[in-house]
């Protein structure tokens, strides 16, 4: 039982790592945890030029399409995939990784045995899901108990330590790790804790390693929390002009921030310096629009800003969703991608079941400026032409042709809302594939009409595109 002196030691000690540490007394400490960098967009920015960098595959649609993998499982039942999904770079490509974990503590009691068989990968650029399994199970993991519990395991290696976030990742082989970073405080008892190193530890094993920032083993992606980071921002925004700013006179926020369960204000993309979190940044009385954007790079701990006046990521999404209100689709929080030097929102556009339908790209500087198509390729060339950019090709110009001929046979589909006329001639074995914007009439069609069309080839064999129609 604690005694009355006791208990005032320890009120003591709590009053003075208070005013130790608290923010209210130390706004410029905190404000200097961070040194925000600025980037070169130009030289650091992913650019359109090589379209295969950009990832497509966010955490939401990796999840449904890599949550399915686990009934490959002997008994499925035991394990759920955990929601991480952190974009990695893996044998030259990019994936989305997530840990498997046990389902619970009874589960665990029956499964503890066996281990966690493995883990999932989902390609970024084709939402191919993978199940992998490994030779050695895996036997330590937050979601474990007793013993082989991820913290319980590493305060037994390092009883002093203060223990940040666990992130799952895997080697050039695909052996699995725990990266987990070690908190230092740098303001008064308790105050201002910095990630100071990092503990891997293997996760069939439970061997453990220390390594600061400048060691950490390249395969690494991911070894500094996103929100850590952020709320190192944070300070560094909100006590520009120290911590009683009652009118936020020069205070800016990050996207991030502002995040809630309806808007997720960070995505995840690629720069020069690998894996990075793209978040934007306002004024603090006026979220509408951006003064630029923030890229944390989760290996380094390096945040650089990037000035780019423009519109929040919010009214980006809004715009491109208005391109398809017909279909009802949802537009992802962007990323920034380099468009012939023009900062560019990308998003992707998906339907009810959460599946990725069509791609878009936004201008930042003006959102009115924006375009969506069902490839990469065509949103690139669309938007490039509106941008007034588009590339001048040096091979030839496609071929028009024209034929005329009497309708054989006549089918018509609804495509991404849009009506199309298939059709053949007598004596042909050409497929015409024309849009209803060719022409209104094109409804009068029937067998036994003739037509005249222009038309080009198409890129599958056998298909004609029709330009323009009479008849």
């Amino acid at each position: 039982m604690i005694s009355i002196g006791g208990i005032a030691i320890i009120a003591l000690l709590g009053i003075i790592a208070f005013f130790t540490s608290a923010q209210i007394f130390h706004a410029s400490s905190y404000r200097s945890l961070i040194n925000i960098k600025d980037g070169n967009f130009a030289e650091e920015v992913v650019t359109a030029d090589n379209i295969q960098n950009i990832s497509v595959v966010d955490v939401e649609t990796a999840q449904k399409v890599g949550d399915r993998t686990i009934a490959a499982l002997d008994n499925p039942s035991w394990y759920e995939v955990d929601n991480e999904y952190n974009l990695i770079i893996y044998k030259g490509e990019q994936y989305r990784l997530s840990p498997i974990n046990y389902g619970g503590f009874f589960k665990y009691l029956n499964a503890s045995t066996h281990g966690i068989p493995g883990y999932v990968l989902v390609n970024s650029i084709t939402q191919e899901a993978t199940l992998v399994t490994l030779d050695s199970p895996i036997r330590y993991s937050p979601s474990a108990y007793f013993s082989y519990y991820l913290t319980r395991h590493l305060r037994n290696q390092y009883p002093a330590y203060i223990f940040g976030t666990s992130f799952f990742e895997i080697d050039d082989d695909g052996n699995p790790y725990w990266i987990t970073s070690v908190k230092t405080p740098t303001i008064g008892l308790v105050g201002g804790q910095k990630e100071s190193s990092f503990v891997i530890t293997d996760a069939c094993t439970g061997e453990s390693t220390e390594y600061t920032v400048e060691n950490l083993p390249e395969w690494i992606d991911h070894a500094f929390d996103l929100s850590y980071l952020m709320n190192l921002v944070y300070y560094k925004y909100e006590y520009i002009n120290g911590f009683f700013n009652f009118s936020s006179t020069g205070v800016n926020r990050t996207s991030y921030n502002y995040r809630s369960e309806d808007f997720v204000g960070y995505n995840t993309t690629l720069s020069t310096d690998g894996v990075v979190f793209y978040t934007g940044v306002t004024p603090a009385n006026n979220a509408e629009s951006v003064l630029g954007f923030i890229l944390a790079n989760p290996r380094t701990g390096v945040v650089k800003f990037y000035d780019c006046s423009g519109a929040e990521e919010s009214s980006a999404q809004a715009a491109v969703q208005g391109l398809v209100q017909n279909l009802g689709y949802v537009a992802t929080f962007p990323t920034i991608i380099n468009v012939d030097g023009k900062p560019t929102y990308f998003m992707t556009l998906k339907d009810n079941a959460g599946l990725i339908q069509r791609y878009a790209l936004c201008d930042v500087a003006n959102y009115t400026q924006a375009f969506q198509a069902s490839t990469l390729e065509e949103t690139l060339a669309g938007y490039r032409k509106i941008l007034g950019t588009e590339v001048t090709s040096q091979e030839e110009p496609i071929e028009t042709l024209s034929v005329s001929g009497e309708i054989e046979f006549l089918y018509t589909a609804e495509i991404d809302g849009y009506t199309y006329f298939y059709f053949t001639l007598v004596d042909s074995n050409n497929l015409y594939m024309s849009s209803i914007e060719n022409s209104n009439r094109q409804v009068l069609l029937q067998v036994g009409t003739i037509v005249k069309v222009e038309y080009t080839k198409s890129s599958e064999d056998g298909v004609y595109i029709v330009k323009s129609i009479s008849f």
